[in-house]
This record gives structure tokens, C-alpha cells and sequence, in this order.
């Protein structure tokens, strides 16, 4: 089974004073090369007030790492939002693939001091077989949260012809997917692929941007995925709860299967489904994966729990459909590094 510790983030001021009320809000981007490979640490910097923030930023790593530059001078105008990359020139790895991160913004004798623990998000190259079974994932970069009291954990793969994942749902049972599902709904995994960074559309009438996929149970070990969503959907379209028949990628292997507590999604998608995802190594993209869990812990979000705002929260970002069970607070966007790497080591 794929294991890790993922710890939640956080924001506070130095003096234990709460992120409300701080004039900077922020967070760091998950790794998409490994912490010995020199990956870039992404910093993402909000102005929460009404006039201009000037400040220095700094990245602290664990003990012996070095992060360069030392600090970097940030200037943003009222409400802007600004990316700063820093580069761990040397790091270690660590088999729980929790890194615990530091970054600051002082100004003006204020300093604001964001923790936060990093995954680093990458899928090695190799095609396993989509079976159900775990064997073939241990050298997968496991990547896991926790909602709830509960385990998600999330691996891929990548090869010349599919893009592979793995999601380990901790869940007390399974609720399949029919195709006249109640109001009770089902379990699923929800996942979007989409080539740049860039925050979803906030409009109805544009195009969504992403592949976007969803995985069911649809009997003992039987599974099915439906394509719910490819970039020129419109985000309106997205939003209605369509017949998922039709939906159907017949060209996908999908497996759902039970066991000791844990419910394993396995999935192969042709990278012929993902035109604008060249499979390469080094290629980077955005992925981000929805749990329903309708009996247990509702909706896990890998965007919530890799440290995304509040405001970053977006309906728009994930499609609807039947079964599918809507909590109050819409789930996080869905624009989240990953990357495509030739092993974990």
C-alpha cells in the first residue's frame, strides 16, 4: 500500500497571532522534482490590503539544505497576487514525502511566517497493470492527505502510452455507482488534467481548459470511466448533471477494488486523451483529484489539503454529475503542479 504523512498547512505571524488581519497571505507549491534533483520552491503571495506591500521573501528547507537566493525583494500593487520561485541547490529525500517548509515576508518590522508541509508531486516512468492490485506501486511517490480521520493517497505513472494512478481511499465500505443513482449517491474519484497554471475561467461561456475524468465502481472489481470534460468544454456545459452513458472512454483501463479497509481506484488513461500532455521526461502539468466518499467524510480535496486559500475555491473547476454529492463550500480550483519524472530516487 501506498503510505505517507501529509501534515495540514497553516499561517500565522510570529507571536501566535492568527493570518487574520496580516497584510500578505501564503503558500508554497508542491515540488515536481525530487528535493536532491534541484526542484524549484514556488511561493505564492497575495496582498490582502488596499495599498501597495513591499517585502523580503525567504524559504527555509530542512536542517542542511540550501535554498537560493537567501531572500528576494517582492512589490505588489493592492489585491495583486505575484509567484516567487526559490531553488533547493541541495536537499534530501525523504521516504514519507512530507517536507516540512518555512517561507516569511517581512515589512516594516511586520513578518508574517507561513508553515506548511510539501509533497513533492511527480510520476516515475512505468506502466503498471491495472489490475486492482498494489505490487505494482511501490516505487510510485506517494502523496497523501487526510480528511476526516481518513487516508487518501494518491500515486501515478507515466509511460510513452498512458498516464496511470492509483488513489487508496481509507473508507468503512464502498457505495458503487448505478445508473439511476439516488439522492444518496455514490463513491467516486474525480480527477483534472489540464496543461497550464493558469486559474479556471470565472464564466459560464468559456472553455474549461481541462481533461477531466471520473472513476466508479460499478460491481466487484468492475469499474468504468467517463470523460466528463476536455478543454473546449464550456464551463456551463460542465455544470449540468448529463447522462454519464455516453461519457464513457472505452479506451481507458479501470479497476475498483476493496480490501482491509482500503478502497484502491486504478486507472490508465491514453495519452492519445490528453492531446496537450506530451509524455515526456521533465514535462510539467497541472492535476488535481476529488474523493466522494457519500457515506464517510464527503468530498476529500487534494487542492485543499496541498494548501490552496479560501478564495481559491471555485464550483466552476470540477464538472457535475449524477451521484455526485455537492457540499456548501465549493472544492478548491484545480490547477496544481505535477510533473513527469523517470524515477523517485
Amino acid at each position: 500500500m501506498l503510505s505517507a504523512v501529509l501534515m495540514p498547512a497553516g499561517l500565522l505571524a510570529i507571536g501566535g497571532r492568527l493570518a487574520a488581519g496580516e497584510p500578505v497571505a501564503l503558500r508554497l507549491g508542491s515540488f515536481t522534482v525530487a528535493p536532491a534533483h534541484t526542484p524549484h520552491a514556488v511561493v505564492t503571495i497575495k496582498n490582502l490590503q488596499q495599498a501597495p506591500y513591499e517585502g523580503m521573501l525567504r524559504v527555509k528547507g530542512l536542517e542542511g539544505w540550501s535554498i537560493a537566493p537567501l531572500e528576494q525583494k517582492v512589490a505588489l500593487g493592492p489585491g495583486e497576487t505575484r509567484r516567487v520561485t526559490f531553488t533547493v541547490q541541495r536537499g534530501t529525500i525523504r521516504q514519507s514525502n512530507a517536507y516540512p517548509m518555512e517561507v516569511s515576508a517581512a515589512a516594516g518590522g511586520t513578518i508574517v511566517v507561513h508553515r506548511q508541509s510539501v509533497a513533492c508531486t511527480s510520476a516515475p516512468y512505468f506502466k503498471p497493470e491495472i489490475d486492482g492490485k498494489t505490487d505494482d506501486w511501490k516505487d510510485a511517490i506517494p502523496v497523501t492527505f487526510t480528511s476526516g480521520g481518513k487516508k487518501t493517497t494518491i500515486g501515478t505513472y507515466w509511460n510513452r502510452r498512458q498516464f496511470s494512478l492509483l488513489v487508496a481511499v481509507e473508507e468503512d465500505k464502498l457505495v458503487c455507482w448505478q445508473k439511476d443513482v439516488g439522492p444518496a449517491g455514490c463513491d467516486a474519484v474525480q480527477l483534472a488534467i489540464s496543461p497550464e497554471q493558469s486559474p479556471t475561467p470565472t464564466s459560464p461561456d468559456e472553455a474549461s481548459g481541462r481533461y477531466e475524468f471520473l472513476v466508479v465502481a460499478t460491481g466487484e472489481d468492475r469499474a468504468t470511466c467517463f470523460q466528463l470534460a476536455e478543454p473546449a468544454t464550456k464551463l456551463g456545459q460542465s455544470q449540468k448533471a448529463r447522462d454519464l452513458g455516453p461519457l464513457a472512454l472505452e479506451k481507458a483501463e479501470a479497476v475498483v477494488r476493496r480490501a482491509d479497509g482500503l478502497t484502491y481506484y486504478e486507472l490508465a488513461i491514453p495519452f492519445k486523451s490528453l492531446p496537450e500532455i506530451r509524455p515526456s521526461e521533465g514535462r510539467e502539468f497541472c492535476l488535481s483529484v476529488l474523493v466522494h466518499d457519500s457515506d464517510g467524510t464527503g468530498i476529500r480535496d487534494w487542492g485543499q489539503a496541498a494548501g490552496l486559500w479560501p478564495s481559491e475555491r471555485n464550483r466552476l473547476a470540477w464538472s457535475n454529475w449524477p451521484g455526485a454529492k455537492w457540499e456548501k463550500e465549493p472544492p478548491c480550483d484545480n490547477r496544481l503542479p505535477w510533473g513527469l519524472c523517470s524515477s523517485k530516487y
